[in-house]
């Protein structure tokens, strides 16, 4: 079994300091270059990692501050992939639920990528920011790091059939995710060699799969949701193959918590937890638990004896604080489920359980309402504080 590498953990994004923001619409309007960007980034990193080495709060993270959304930076660096700017609804999956609920709301979805020709790997898309990250903490701290990574089947949910590339390059979606497979493997094979030692693969895209609406939705567009599942989970395992040893590789899903914590689907983890947990090569899930909107523990009972589960169970969609008791009761009720479906004692299955918020603080930019700095980290040592009365010895 892989060690977590924290019990207190945290999914990476952060609250995004003013001047960053500004920074970000000013560059977004052709007011200041990309030097002038990266500058701001850069500024804001070295700020948030000062401040979580002081806090004490780990993994350390850039905050995703050098990023547009938490998904940004991979696909368009890659060869065959071009970024779409103000994309049209056409190009869009409708059944999909993020595209459906920001079309309903009238807001436009943030950035969109799809393929174009053959998918290539000229240059890592994400090496240089690793580079920044590291050269903020001493060597002896790589290790309590952590970065962060879309998904393989991202755009492939969200754009239409037979927008997501083109079928002269690509004639099945096997094919496709085949050479998408390549990147990720070579991209993890960098980023190690370079020092990294934990990724997470963000993917709200596996969870849209407990949604009733998008089941439906997939259905009427004649599209089997089972066979779907299926396809996005090899596509998951085929980019993990080979991966380095000592490589830490988590995956995180939720329901969407997009501006102003607003979000996309509900629905237990009941429909999809038996294959989920069974058949994803993951060493931890980092899975959301902070509402009703999750469902209740008991699909943890699938939780294979070699697979680490971090619980959501602090809230970034309000600034108010959680009850610590309610935390180490909804910890102590999944270790029970665990541990009576692994055949194994609560202490045991304590072992492979952390804790974190459900979803990072502003994944697409902006955070909750009423949401500061002082109230995120308040919040980060709210986790941090029961993890080390729930596991003393390695919090």
């Amino acid at each position: 079994m892989v060690r977590l590498p924290f019990h207190a953990e945290h999914i990476g994004s952060l609250l995004r300091p003013a001047d960053l923001q500004e920074a970000k619409t000013k560059a977004a309007n052709k007011q200041i270059d990309n030097a002038e960007l990266e500058a701001a980034e850069h500024k804001a990193i070295t700020h948030i990692v000062k401040r979580q080495q002081e806090e004490g709060v780990r993994p350390i993270c850039s905050g995703e501050y050098d990023r547009k959304v938490y998904f940004g930076g991979f696909f368009e660096e890659l060869e065959g992939f071009e970024e779409v700017d103000d994309a049209p609804w056409d190009l869009y999956r409708l059944s999909a639920p993020p595209i459906a609920a920001l079309k309903k709301a009238g807001l436009k979805y943030p950035m969109t990528v799809v393929c174009n020709g053959k998918i290539e790997y000229k240059h890592s898309p994400y090496l240089k920011k690793w580079e920044y990250l590291k050269s903020q903490v001493p060597e002896s701290q790589w290790d309590q790091c952590k970065f962060t990574m879309p998904p393989a089947p991202y755009f492939h949910l969200r754009l239409a059939p037979g927008k997501c590339y083109p079928k002269e390059v690509y004639p099945t979606d096997a094919a496709f995710f085949a050479d998408l497979a390549e990147a990720y493997k070579k991209e993890f094979k960098v980023l190690h060699e370079a020092g990294l030692k934990s990724v997470q693969i963000d993917d709200p895209t596996l969870a849209y799969f407990c949604s009733k609406d998008m089941l439906e939705g997939l259905k009427a567009d004649g599209v089997d949701p089972d066979e779907l599942f299926d396809l996005y989970c090899k596509a998951h395992n085929d980019c993990l193959e080979g991966r380095p040893e000592g490589l830490h590789v988590g995956l995180h899903i939720c329901r969407g918590n997009f501006s102003k914590s607003m979000h996309f689907s509900q629905g237990s983890y009941e429909q999809i937890a038996e294959r989920f947990f069974k058949s994803l090569n993951y060493d931890t899930f980092y899975l959301e638990y902070d509402d009703s909107r999750s469902g209740g523990f008991e699909p943890l009972r699938f939780l294979p004896k070699n697979k680490n589960v971090v619980l959501g169970v602090v809230s970034t969609k309000v600034a108010d604080l959680e009850d610590a008791k309610e935390m180490k009761d909804k910890v102590l009720e999944a270790a029970d489920i665990i541990a009576k479906g692994q055949g194994v004692s609560r202490e045991e299955a304590m072992e492979c359980i952390g804790i974190s918020p459900q979803c990072g603080f502003a994944s697409t930019g902006v955070g909750a309402e009423a949401m500061t700095e002082d109230k995120m980290f308040a919040k980060l040592n709210l986790v941090k504080k029961v993890a080390n009365e729930l596991w003393p010895d390695r919090a």
